[in-house]
């Protein structure tokens, strides 16, 4: 008969004793219980246990915490669940079991299809939780979850739970946040994913994943017609921000707008993109700035772009594409039938990309905004750019900001804007344009009247400020103007008259130390005179003159609105104060004048010399004067040589 019972117990077995025993009845299908309780130095439970789950039919659950039987026991108990298939329940927490007892588990388990519910809390190994997990969605068809997060399961519990999940049809949702995961467990979830046709969510969130994990990923995912979510959020791989993208731009159809900045995606990253842009197209604005995507990454854009039914506004800015990946993108313009915004500034297009971007601009009929600030493109680019000015009918506003177009290619697009009526806005600051490049803009812009917003602005420019100052006044809903201290001469004036003209809110100008002469306040007389709006005008410290002095003086008496004129500081002698005194004392309507001491005082003596008795008593309305006026002091002598011309000594 065989040997079915063999107690040993309390005989002081050692270690190595027992292990003999084991090996000799390790084979022997009959021993059922094998007892050495009382055998301090040997695993006597985990080779109890051996036997009974090897040999004893009838064991259907077995319990075994808390008895610290470690790795080796954990072999043991592996060992026997290989042939097992009885035993449904086993319980072994809380038993010091680490790295190698749970993956000798996870190995016996492979073959084992009988058991359905392990456990294992409580044991040094965080993977526990992923092996009992695998058991558990192995045998149960009711696990719709899986919500495992901050469980420290690695890349081998991954390994468990995706063998289990190859094959299951009930789990739709998987949660893997922070669990120290990196590439080899991402390559398990593609395997996994490769095959299960069933999970709808998963959360990789704050793991270790590289840039090669989610390429192992994207190669299944974009394949995948299954998942829904994906969440791959704070790992290194510049890569996850995109595949997230991916997916939810292919299952989500209701999306209008992408905004991914500042991700350092790359050409790869972007492919992930233009793949998801074959199932979406329903985008109408794409913003991708500072993601280095580079010609390729251009490339894959522009071809699934070109045909695109509904894009309104592309942001590429910061992205490293030259002047072939504009050449991409220009043939994409071409074709797209509702692109309104193009934004390339920061890029590195050249002069060369300039000329691609020109052509299509030459037959683009929907492009309204272009930035092309930051690219390099020189006075060639902007000639390139001006040409296709002359015939673009859409476009209302361009940047060229930091070109380095200088004066040359100021010229090319002034002469531009002679025939161009759509463009509205155009930014030139920063591009080494002195008042040359100017002042070829200041004629353009007496021929065009569309523009509202010119920026010359540069540190090296003293018109081009005023230039731009001047325009946008176009656009000011303020009732008051201070242009003090910007230089303007008397060409600028015309400018800023042709300007005010078209205002219909300002009524105080103020154009303190300018250089204007009596042209300057000739063109301001007429606007005085044709105004109905202006209450104020200051023209202290100026260059103007009697000559000047007189063209004002004719506009207000022609004027009704005007109450306070400053004139001190300019170079306006007696005669030319005489005339203003005349025109304020003859005008239907008050008017504060402030003009210069020497002259107003001079003008004085000169309207009492020549006064008749009866009109002594002619009232002289309020005028305020200063001693120390610029325009004594420029003139010492004036004055005096002006009084005597008059008979007046």
């Amino acid at each position: 008969m065989a040997l079915r019972v063999l107690n040993l117990s309390s005989n002081e077995i050692s270690a190595a004793a027992a292990d003999h025993f084991y090996q000799f009845f390790q084979n022997k299908n009959k021993l059922v219980q094998f007892d050495l309780k009382g055998n301090a130095e040997c695993d006597a439970t985990a080779m109890e246990a051996y036997f009974q789950i090897r040999n004893n039919k009838k064991t259907i659950e077995l319990d075994l915490r808390s008895n610290q039987i470690g790795d080796k026991g954990a072999k043991y108990i592996a060992d026997a669940l290989q042939n097992n298939t009885t035993l449904m329940q086993l319980d072994l927490r809380s038993n010091n079991i680490e790295d190698k007892g749970v993956e000798d588990l996870f190995d016996a388990l492979k073959n084992n299809k009988t058991l359905k519910k392990l456990r294992l809390t409580g044991n040094r190994d965080g993977r526990f939780i992923a092996l009992e997990t695998a058991v558990c969605i192995r045998s149960q068809k009711n696990f719709k979850q899986l919500l495992l997060s901050s469980n420290r399961i690695g890349n081998n519990g991954v390994r468990y739970l995706t063998e289990a999940l190859r094959h299951n049809s009930s789990v739709h949702i998987l949660k893997l946040n922070i669990n120290s995961i990196t590439n080899m467990g991402a390559t398990y979830i593609a395997e996994m994913l490769n095959g299960n046709k069933t999970i709808t969510v998963l959360e990789l969130n704050s793991n270790k994943i590289q840039d090669k994990g989610i390429e192992n990923l994207a190669d299944v995912i974009i394949k995948n017609k299954t998942l829904k979510t994906l969440s791959l959020t704070k790992n290194p791989s510049v890569l996850a921000v995109a595949l997230e993208k991916f997916v939810d731009l292919q299952q989500n159809k209701t999306i209008t707008g992408l905004e991914l900045c500042n991700c350092n995606i790359g050409e790869e990253g972007m492919k992930y993109i233009a793949d998801a842009l074959n199932y979406n197209k329903a985008l109408i604005e794409i913003n991708l700035e500072g993601n280095q995507i580079g010609n390729t990454g251009a490339q894959y854009l522009a071809d699934v772009l070109e045909h695109y039914p509904t894009l309104v506004r592309l942001n590429l800015e910061d992205n490293r594409i030259d002047g072939q990946g504009a050449q991409y993108l220009a043939n994409a313009l071409e074709t797209i039938l509702v692109l309104k915004e193009l934004n390339l500034n920061k890029n590195i297009i050249g002069e060369q990309g300039a000329k691609y971007l020109a052509d299509a601009l030459t037959t683009s009929k929907t492009l309204i905004r272009l930035d092309l600030a930051d690219n390099r493109i020189g006075k060639e680019g902007a000639l390139y750019l001006a040409k296709a000015l002359e015939h673009n009918q859409t476009l209302t506003s361009l940047s060229l900001e930091n070109n380095c177009i200088g004066n040359q290619g100021a010229q090319y697009l002034a002469h531009a804007l002679e025939t161009n009526i759509v463009l509205t806005s155009f930014d030139l600051g920063k591009n080494q344009i002195g008042n040359e490049g100017a002042n070829c803009f200041f004629n353009a812009l007496k021929k065009n009247t569309n523009l509202k917003n010119l920026h010359l602005n540069d540190d090296k420019i003293t018109d081009g400020k005023t230039v731009s100052a001047i325009l946008r006044l176009l656009d000011c809903t303020n009732d008051c103007l201070w242009l003090d201290f910007y230089r303007m001469e008397d060409n600028l004036i015309e400018l800023l008259s042709s300007v005010l003209q078209r205002n219909e809110t300002i009524k105080h100008i103020s154009l303190i130390t300018n250089k204007i002469g009596d042209r300057g306040a000739q063109v301001l007389a007429s606007l005085i005179k044709d105004s109905k709006m202006l209450i104020s005008l200051d023209l202290r410290s100026n260059l103007i003159g009697d000559q000047g002095a007189g063209y004002l003086a004719d506009a207000l008496m022609n004027n009704t609105t005007l109450t306070k004129l400053k004139l001190r500081g300019n170079e306006i002698g007696p005669s030319g104060t005489k005339y203003l005194i005349d025109a304020q004392q003859n005008r239907t309507t008050p008017i504060q004048l402030e003009l210069n001491a020497i002259s107003y005082l001079l003008s004085l003596v000169f309207h009492f010399h020549s006064m008749s008795s009866s009109m002594m008593s002619t009232q002289i309305l309020p005028i305020e004067c200063s001693l120390l006026s610029n325009g004594a002091k420029k003139h010492p002598f004036r004055s005096l040589e002006s009084l005597k011309s008059l008979g007046i000594t």
